[in-house]
């Protein structure tokens, strides 16, 4: 049997039609949805990017970022952001080991940067290149591009305009659908299961979009907001949206809400290849998110660890079994990402070389088990727990205490901890408990950029 493991970057799950969603357009998630087991309460038990990796490739926790240190050759400091440890064993050595071809395509350059080394354990890879801020070409071929119409004021001047110079020039060459890169990750997924298919595989596409920079072609974005012709804020500043006007909070929502349709698109072309090559009926499809991303939501723009509501951190996940045994089950339990590993390998009939976090949901889906009462997680130095009463959200040292009783206050807009103090301390007390103890105090020095000799105060 082969699996497929989908990862989509920063689709949030309230932007999918089957997770409730009903003006962006998403048929191809909703179709390979009606055949799955669909999970309506997932979560990331570490994010962003490479924290959620680390949880999907090994079924353990990373939380709560114990002797966190940055790396050289990395400009991104967030606590548990570093390589997976030499100690891990991931999945795809598991399935290598087991006698699969594994395969990773993806554009997510945050996995192969100088540092990282994601790729371990995969025999084949396919890294698209050109997302975001890789390092790829020289930001000179930016030539005859206006900059002023994608940068937002404020970024002029800053590493934020050095940025868009290199994306705008890394994209420079993209004048055709096939060129974006939703398109290319799954394009060459497809070649990955004509090239395999007589082979038991084991193939991971993750692919960045929806991330930002949000530049779909024109005719995705103008399904959202028709008729729009001010700037293109293709990358916006993290922070509050004082200094954004309602059109341009429309706009970027409209911006990303293209990009979820044109890789939703893709997703599908790929879902269908598979089923053209009879593959689907001897494969296990998995496909999960690993974040969101606030887009004006309790007036902010971006991923911000103290804002670990709904549209950050709500995130889709289905599976569909080979014959589409199961469709349309849905799970309403609390799971994580770090039970992808051991989910995907107890359904392989692969035994697990060492016990994992991570927890086996076959019992849950077939109703063998009862599901978690709460989950945990965290982002930075801010950690969260939600049950099916509270969302609690505050500092590791406990500070900035957010909590919120969703079914009276479903857009989280009255903080509760000033009046409900013990409520408060109860929580904290099993967030503490699932991190093994005191949280750590993330020090400024573990978080400082690590750079060559000249840069070391």
């Amino acid at each position: 049997m082969n699996l497929v493991l989908i990862i989509v970057d920063t689709l949030r799950r309230d932007h999918v039609g089957v997770y409730g969603n009903d003006w962006i357009s998403t048929p191809s998630l909703d179709g390979l949805a009606a055949e799955s087991i669909r999970f309506t309460n997932a979560y990331p038990e570490a994010l962003p990017t490479i924290e959620a990796r680390q949880s999907i490739y090994t079924g353990n926790r990373l939380f709560p970022f114990r002797d966190h240190q940055s790396r050289k050759g990395d400009n991104v400091r967030w606590p548990g952001w570093h390589p997976i440890r030499e100690s891990e064993i991931t999945l795809a050595e598991i399935m290598s080991h087991a006698g699969c071809r594994t395969g990773l395509v993806t554009d997510v350059y945050h996995q192969f940067k100088p540092a990282m080394n994601f790729h371990r354990g995969f025999q084949q890879f396919a890294f698209i290149r050109g997302q975001e801020g890789d390092a790829y070409v020289s930001s000179a071929r930016m030539t005859g591009v206006d900059i002023s119409h994608y940068l937002h004021p404020s970024l002029a001047g800053t590493a934020g305009e050095a940025s868009h110079r290199r994306y705008l020039a890394n994209v420079a060459d993209c004048h055709y659908e096939e060129d974006y890169f939703a398109p290319k990750v799954f394009r060459e997924a497809m070649r990955f299961v004509e090239d395999n298919r007589n082979d038991d595989f084991c193939l991971v596409v993750d692919c960045f979009d929806p991330h930002e920079p949000w530049d779909p072609p024109r005719w995705y974005w103008e399904l959202y907001d028709p008729g729009y012709e001010g700037q293109d804020l293709i990358w916006p500043p993290y922070g509050p949206t004082d200094d954004l006007t309602r059109a341009e909070i429309d706009h970027i929502r409209a911006l990303f809400a293209g990009e979820v349709t044109m890789v939703d698109k893709w997703l599908g072309l790929f879902v269908e290849k598979m089923r053209a090559l009879r593959l689907l009926d001897d494969t296990l499809v998995m496909v999960v998110s690993d974040h969101g991303h606030s887009l004006g939501e309790h007036n902010v723009i971006g991923k911000l660890s103290q804002c670990q509501y709904p549209e950050l951190v709500d995130i889709i996940f289905m599976i569909r079994e080979p014959g589409g045994e199961g469709a349309g089950r849905v799970i309403d339990e609390f799971v994580y990402d770090h039970d992808i590993l051991p989910t995907a390998l107890a359904r392989l009939g692969i035994d697990l070389p060492r016990p994992v976090d991570g927890t086996d949901l076959w019992p849950l889906i077939r109703g063998e088990a009862s599901g978690r009462a709460y989950v945990t997680g965290s982002m930075g130095e801010y950690a969260r727990y939600q049950d099916e009463t509270y969302r609690f959200i505050c500092r590791f040292d406990g500070g900035e205490r957010q909590l919120f009783v969703p079914g009276d206050d479903p857009e989280l807009a009255s903080n509760l901890a000033e009046k409900m103090p013990d409520v408060c301390e109860e929580l904290f007390g099993r967030i503490r408990e699932d991190a093994g103890g005191d949280l750590p105090v993330i020090s400024p020095e573990s978080l400082r950029r690590a750079g060559p000799w000249y840069e070391q105060v």
